[in-house]
C-alpha cells in the first residue's frame, strides 16, 4: 500500500510537469494574432486600384496581407463619392444603416482585424455637396454654436451605432476606437491656421466632442456586452501653435472639458519640418508631452498612454523611396520610446494629385504601379520581428510581454535599423 501512495503522487507530479511545459511549448495563437504591435496604416480616398474589389475592400486586405492587425478607415456620408467610391444605397441614411447594408464596410468590419480606428461622420449632419466638390462645412454644424436639433441627432445616430456594435460583435475580441478627422480644421474650417479661433466655434466644437463621447458611454452603459471594446477619441492637430504662440486649438481649449477616452495626434506640423532625427525626436516628445498635460485622469481604461501617433508621412514626390522610409522609422522609434499605443502611417494607397501636372504625391506603402516600397517592407518585417519576440517571450514567462517589453525589444529591431 505505502507504494501505491508513493506512486500516485509522483504520476501527479510528472503531469503537472508535463502540462507546465505544454503552455509553454504552445503559445495560444490569439496572444500572437492579437498583441497590440502599435504600428499600422490607414485607408481614406485612394486614388487607384488593382482588383475587381472595392477600394475598401482591397486596401483592408492590403493591410492585413501586410501582416497589420490594425485597420483605420473611414464611415461617413461620403462613403460613396470620395472617400472609397461605393455604390450609393438611398437606404442608407445612419452609420449604422451603413454598417448593416453597404456590402464592403459589413466586410471589412468582419475581417479578421483585432483594432479598428475609424472617422465617424453623422448622416444627421450632412448635406450633399456639389458633385466633384469637397466642403467640410456641409458635415460639420457648430461653426458659430451647435443647435440642440443637431446635437441631439448626432448622439441618437452614435448611441445606435455604439449599440449595434456591441451586439453585433459581442464576444468577437474587437477593440473599436471611434473618432474624427484633424479636429483643429473643424475649429478652422477655413483652413488659416494664422486666425484667431472663433469663440462660438470653439463652445460648439466643445459640445460636439462631449456629444459623441455621451453617446458611446451611455451606449456602453445600457447594452449587456462582453469581449468586445468600443472608445471614443478626438483628434487634434495644431500643436505647434499651441507650443509656440499660445494660439487657441483643441488640446489648451477643449481637451480637458471633454477628457475622451483617447486622443489621437496627427502629426505633421512636428513631424515634417524635421531636417534631422534628434531634432523630430524632440519636437514629436515635446507635442506629445503637450497633449498628455491637458488631458485628465480618467477610470475604466487600460493601462498605459491616452494619445497616440494618429497620422505621419513624407510623400514619395519630394523626399523619394529612401527618405521616406528613413524619416517614418524616425517617427515610429521616437513614437515607441515614448510609449505611444499606436503609430499610424498615412497611407496605404496615396490619396492626393496634383492638379497642375496630374501626378501622384505619393503618399503610399504601394505606389500606383502596384510596387510595394520600402516603407511597406519596414513594417511587413517589423511585425515578423514582433511575432517572433512575443512568441519566444510567451514560452519563456507563460504571458504575453507587456507594453515596456515590447517596445525595448522592438526598438533593436533589424527592421528600424
Amino acid at each position: 500500500m505505502k507504494i501505491i501512495y508513493f506512486i500516485i503522487p509522483l504520476v501527479m507530479l510528472l503531469s503537472a510537469w508535463a502540462f507546465a511545459g505544454q503552455l509553454k511549448d504552445d503559445v495560444p495563437q490569439k496572444e500572437i494574432t492579437d498583441y497590440n504591435y502599435v504600428i499600422s496604416t490607414q485607408t481614406v480616398g485612394s486614388k487607384y486600384k488593382f482588383t475587381d474589389e472595392s477600394m475598401l475592400v482591397e486596401t483592408a486586405r492590403q493591410i492585413k496581407d501586410m501582416g497589420s492587425n490594425l485597420l483605420k478607415f473611414s464611415m461617413h456620408p461620403r462613403y460613396c463619392t470620395e472617400n472609397y467610391g461605393l455604390p450609393e444605397n438611398k437606404e442608407i441614411t445612419s452609420l449604422t444603416k451603413l454598417a448593416q447594408l453597404e456590402p464592403s464596410v459589413k466586410e471589412v468590419l468582419n475581417m479578421d482585424f483585432k483594432y479598428y480606428h475609424i472617422w465617424v461622420y453623422g448622416f444627421s449632419q450632412y448635406l450633399p455637396e456639389p458633385p466633384g466638390k469637397k466642403n467640410d462645412t456641409t458635415q460639420i454644424k457648430f461653426i458659430g454654436g451647435y443647435e440642440e436639433c443637431y446635437a441631439n441627432a448626432l448622439y441618437d445616430e452614435l448611441y445606435e451605432l455604439t449599440t449595434y456594435m456591441l451586439k453585433e460583435f459581442n464576444n468577437s475580441g474587437k477593440v473599436f476606437y471611434l473618432g474624427n478627422w484633424e479636429g483643429d480644421w473643424h475649429l478652422r474650417w477655413h483652413y488659416d491656421r494664422t486666425k484667431p479661433a472663433d469663440e462660438a466655434t470653439l463652445a460648439g466644437i466643445e459640445k460636439w466632442f462631449k456629444i459623441r463621447q455621451k453617446a458611446i458611454d451611455d451606449a456602453k452603459r445600457d447594452t449587456e456586452y462582453e469581449n468586445v471594446e468600443i472608445y471614443h477619441y478626438m483628434e487634434v492637430n495644431l500643436i505647434q501653435r499651441g507650443i509656440d504662440l499660445g494660439d487657441k486649438v483643441l488640446t489648451n481649449t477643449v481637451l480637458k472639458e471633454v477628457n475622451p477616452d483617447y486622443v489621437s495626434y496627427s502629426t505633421y506640423d512636428v513631424t515634417n519640418p524635421p531636417k534631422t532625427e534628434e531634432e523630430l525626436n524632440t519636437k514629436l516628445k515635446k507635442a506629445l508631452d503637450y497633449i498628455e498635460s491637458y488631458l485628465p485622469e480618467k477610470e475604466g481604461l487600460p493601462e498605459g498612454k491616452r494619445v497616440w501617433i494618429g497620422e505621419y508621412g513624407n510623400p514619395f514626390i519630394s523626399h523619394g523611396e529612401d527618405k521616406q522610409d528613413e524619416r517614418a522609422k524616425w517617427v515610429i522609434k521616437a513614437g515607441l520610446e515614448w510609449e505611444s499605443p499606436f503609430i499610424l502611417f498615412w497611407e496605404m494607397y496615396n490619396n492626393e494629385i496634383k492638379k497642375e501636372t496630374g501626378e501622384q504625391v505619393g503618399y503610399w506603402m504601394i505606389d500606383d504601379e502596384n510596387k510595394k516600397q520600402k516603407i511597406w517592407h519596414t513594417h511587413n518585417q517589423f511585425y515578423k520581428e514582433s511575432q517572433r519576440f512575443v512568441e519566444k517571450y510567451y514560452k519563456k514567462h507563460n504571458e504575453a510581454p507587456s507594453f515596456t517589453a515590447f517596445k525595448e525589444a522592438a526598438l533593436n529591431f533589424k527592421s528600424l535599423k
